[in-house]
C-alpha cells in the first residue's frame, strides 16, 4: 500500500506557529534584558541623580554612593553569565564609572560573578567552634561533685600564696633558731619551746590543706578532692607524720622533764641528745624549694628571677654552713662531757666565754672546710674527727657544684646586660649622628626602660620544638587557638552541615597570628594601611582619634577592631596602644582570608560578597563618623538578615535574569 504524501499546507502552519513562538520568546528575553540593562543605568545615575525617595543632604551631593554602585556592578557581573555577546560599555560610560567611584574600594576578589564561586563548592559547611573541639583542654579545671569540691582553691589563689609565705618564714625560722638551741643560749628555753609549738600547730593545719590546694598537673589545672588526696600521700605525707610526730615527741618529753624529778630526765647529756634530735625538724627545709618557686613564678621577672637565684644560692651556702657550725658545736658539747673536745682544746667550755664567741669559731672552722684557708681549731676525738671527714667530702661536692650553678647565672646575666648596652649604645649613636631631637631620644629610652617590667606570655615562634612538629599537628594546634576567636567574627553564615569547616581550619592555620603590645607600644598608627582584623583576646587598649576634637576610647577583651579591612581597602583613622598593662590580640590577614575564601568557600563565599557590599555601603553612608572600632553602629546584625534575603533570591532563582532583576530591585526598594 502506497505511503500518504505529506500534507504541505499543515507543515507550513506548524512552521509558522513555532516561528511565531521563537519571535515572541527572543522578544520576551530581549525585553527583560533591555529592562535590566536600563535598570543597572538608572542605578548608576542616582548617584549624581538622586531626587526619588532619598532626603537630599550636603553629602549626598558632594560625594557619590557608592552602595547603589556597587549593587549595579553586582548585578551587571551576573549578566556576563549568560550573555556574552553583548557589547561592553563605550568609553563615555567607562570614564561616567571612574568619576562615580567612592573614597572606599572593595577588594579584588570581591569583584568576581558569585556563581561562579559558589558551583566550586556547594556542599554544607560548618564553623567549628570550641564545643567542636576536643574537651580536655590545657588549664581546664578537673573538678567532680563531691560535697568538698567547694572548699578546694585554685592555684596561686591568694589565700595559697599567702599561706606559702608563712610556711617559708616558718622554715627559714626553723633553719636558724632550731641549730642555735645546741648553743643553750641564756634565758632562751621557753622562747624557743613557744615558737616550736606555734610551728606545730602550722605544720599540722597544713596537712589538710593539701587537699584544698589544687595543682596544675600535666598542663591542666587538678581540684578533684580524692585525687589530691593521693597526690599528698604519694609526696610529702609522710615527711610531714614523720616531722610532726618528732615534734609531739619532743614537747612531750620536755613536759614530763619539767614535772618528773628523775635525774635521768634533767642530765646534761640526755637534754643535749634531745636538742640534737630537734635537728630533724629540718627535714622540712626541703618544702622550701616548692615554697620559693611558687612564689617567684608568681611575683618576679625574668631578670629578677635571675638575680634572686645568685642570692638564693648564696643564702643557701651560708644556711647550709649555719647547721654544720651548730652541729660541730654540738658534737664538741656532747663530747666535753668525757672531757676531751675541741672546745676544750680552744677554751671555749667556761661561763666567761659568750654566745657569740663560740658560734664566730664555730662558723669559721665551717668555712675552712669549705675553702682552702687555715684556722687553729682541731678535732680531738674519733667522733669529731669523723664529722670533720664527712664535712670535707660534702664540701667537695656542694661546694663545687654551688661555683659553677653560680657562675653560669652570673654570666648569662652579664651576657644580658652587656647586649643590652651594646644596643643602648648604638641607639645613642644612631640619634647623634643624625642630630636628632634629645626629645624624641628621651621618649624612646622611657619605652625601652619599660621592658622586662611587663610579663608578656611565651609566642609560638619563641618555641623551637613547634616549629619542627608535623604540619598535621601544626593546624590542629592552631585551630584549638584560634577556632573560638574567629566563630567571634560576626558575618558568618548561621547554617550547618555534616562535613568538618576544613575552610575555618586552614584560615587559622594561614591566616591568624597572636599578637600582643605592653604599655607604650603600638598595635597601630593612624594612617597606615589596614592588612589585619585585631580580635583581642585579654586585657585592655586604648584608642586615639580625633573626629572634631581628640577622642580616647577602650578597646578589651572579644572586642574587633578593622572588621571592614576585609572587604575594602581601609586606612586606619586612630591609634591603638597599651596603656595600663599587657594586652593579648589576634590578628587576622586580610588578604589570606580573601584567598582562602575564594580558594575554598563556594557557599561562604557568595554570602560574604553580599554582606561585604552592604556593609561598606553602609560604612560609606557614614564615612565621616566611622573609624577602626566602631563599625559596629551600622547594624550588622540587620546587614546579616539582609544578606540571607537576598541570597536566598539567588539560589532560589539560579541562573535566571528574573533573579538578578528581582534582587536589584529589592534592594532599590529597602
Amino acid at each position: 500500500m502506497p505511503s500518504p504524501k505529506p500534507n504541505n499546507g499543515f507543515e507550513r502552519l506548524l512552521n509558522t506557529q513555532l516561528e511565531a513562538v521563537r519571535s515572541s520568546l527572543l522578544q520576551q528575553h530581549n525585553t527583560e534584558i533591555d529592562e535590566l540593562r536600563k535598570t543597572v543605568l538608572q542605578l548608576r545615575k542616582q548617584v549624581y541623580y538622586n531626587d526619588t525617595d532619598r532626603p537630599e543632604s550636603p553629602e549626598s551631593c558632594d560625594a557619590p554612593d557608592g552602595t547603589y554602585m556597587r549593587w549595579a556592578d553586582f548585578a551587571a557581573r551576573l549578566l556576563e553569565e549568560s550573555e556574552k555577546d553583548v557589547p561592553g560599555e563605550d568609553d563615555a560610560e567607562e570614564a561616567e564609572r571612574a568619576d562615580l567611584d567612592s573614597a572606599l574600594r572593595l577588594r579584588p576578589v570581591w569583584s568576581s560573578s558569585s556563581w561562579k564561586q559558589v558551583a566550586k563548592n556547594r556542599r554544607g559547611y560548618r564553623l567549628s567552634d570550641r564545643h567542636s573541639l576536643p574537651q580536655a583542654r590545657m588549664s581546664d579545671d578537673l573538678t567532680d561533685n563531691s560535697c568538698w569540691q567547694g572548699l578546694v582553691l585554685r592555684p596561686r589563689s591568694q589565700f595559697q600564696l599567702t599561706w606559702s609565705l608563712m610556711g617559708t618564714l616558718l622554715i627559714l625560722w626553723d633553719l636558724i633558731t632550731i641549730p642555735l638551741e645546741l648553743f643553750n643560749i641564756p634565758n632562751s628555753a621557753d622562747f624557743f619551746s613557744t615558737t616550736s609549738r606555734i610551728t606545730l600547730v602550722f605544720w599540722v593545719l597544713d596537712m589538710p590543706l593539701n587537699v584544698c590546694f589544687g595543682v596544675e598537673r600535666g598542663g591542666r589545672v587538678e581540684l578533684r578532692p580524692v585525687e589530691l588526696l593521693k597526690i599528698y600521700l604519694r609526696s610529702w605525707f609522710v615527711l610531714d607524720v614523720l616531722v610532726i610526730s618528732l615534734d609531739v615527741l619532743l614537747i612531750v618529753v620536755e613536759l614530763v622533764s619539767a614535772t618528773e624529778s628523775d635525774a635521768g630526765l634533767r642530765s646534761a647529756r640526755f637534754l643535749r641528745t634531745m636538742r640534737l634530735l630537734r635537728l630533724l625538724r629540718l627535714l622540712r627545709a626541703v618544702k622550701l624549694q616548692q615554697e620559693l618557686t611558687l612564689l617567684a613564678n608568681r611575683f618576679l621577672s625574668a631578670h629578677v628571677f635571675m638575680v634572686a637565684k645568685v642570692v638564693f644560692g648564696l643564702l643557701m651556702m651560708l644556711a647550709i654552713n649555719h647547721i654544720i657550725a651548730c652541729l660541730w658545736y654540738g658534737i664538741g658539747s656532747w663530747t666535753s662531757l668525757d672531757g676531751k673536745s675541741w672546745l676544750e682544746q680552744a677554751q671555749l667550755l667556761g661561763t666567761e666565754v659568750g654566745f657569740a664567741e663560740r658560734y664566730a669559731v664555730s662558723i669559721h672552722w665551717t668555712l675552712t672546710q669549705f675553702t682552702p684557708a687555715t684556722n687553729n681549731v682541731a678535732p680531738d676525738n674519733a667522733l669529731e674527727r669523723f664529722f670533720a671527714v664527712w664535712v670535707i667530702l660534702l664540701a667537695m661536692g656542694v661546694f663545687s657544684s654551688f661555683i659553677s650553678s653560680i657562675t653560669a647565672t652570673v654570666s648569662k646575666l652579664q651576657s644580658s646586660r652587656v647586649d643590652q648596652f651594646q644596643q643602648r649604645a648604638k641607639l645613642l649613636r644612631f640619634f647623634v649622628e643624625r642630630n636628632l631631637s634629645a626629645d624624641l631620644y628621651g621618649k624612646v629610652e622611657d619605652v625601652l626602660r619599660q621592658e622586662g617590667l611587663f610579663q608578656v606570655r611565651i609566642k609560638e615562634r619563641d618555641v623551637k620544638m613547634v616549629q619542627d612538629i608535623p604540619e598535621r599537628l601544626k593546624i590542629q594546634l592552631h585551630e584549638e587557638m584560634f577556632m573560638s576567636l574567629l566563630a567571634c567574627l560576626p558575618f558568618w553564615p548561621k547554617r550547618s552541615g555534616n562535613r568538618e569547616g576544613f575552610l575555618h581550619r586552614m584560615i587559622c592555620h594561614q591566616a591568624m597570628r597572636e599578637g600582643s603590645v605592653v604599655p607604650g607600644q603600638d598595635a597601630f598608627i593612624s594612617g597606615a594601611e589596614a592588612t589585619e582584623v585585631l580580635i583581642v583576646e585579654s586585657g585592655m587598649m586604648s584608642y586615639l582619634y580625633l573626629n572634631n576634637q581628640r577622642h580616647e576610647d577602650t578597646v578589651s577583651a572579644e572586642d574587633i577592631v578593622c572588621l571592614q579591612c576585609i572587604f575594602a581597602e581601609w586606612k586606619h583613622r586612630g591609634r591603638l596602644f597599651a596603656h595600663h598593662g599587657s594586652c593579648y590580640w589576634v590578628g587576622l590577614n586580610a588578604v589570606k582570608f580573601c584567598s582562602l575564601v575564594t580558594e575554598y568557600g563556594g557557599a561562604v563565599w557568595q554570602h560574604l560578597h553580599i554582606f561585604g557590599i552592604l556593609l561598606v555601603g553602609a560604612i560609606e553612608d557614614r564615612q565621616w563618623m566611622i573609624n577602626d572600632i566602631n563599625w559596629g553602629m551600622v547594624g550588622v546584625d540587620e546587614l546579616c538578615e539582609r544578606t540571607v534575603k537576598y541570597a536566598d533570591i539567588l539560589n532560589e532563582n539560579h541562573g535566571t535574569t528574573s533573579a538578578s532583576l528581582a534582587l536589584i530591585k529589592s534592594y532599590s526598594m529597602d
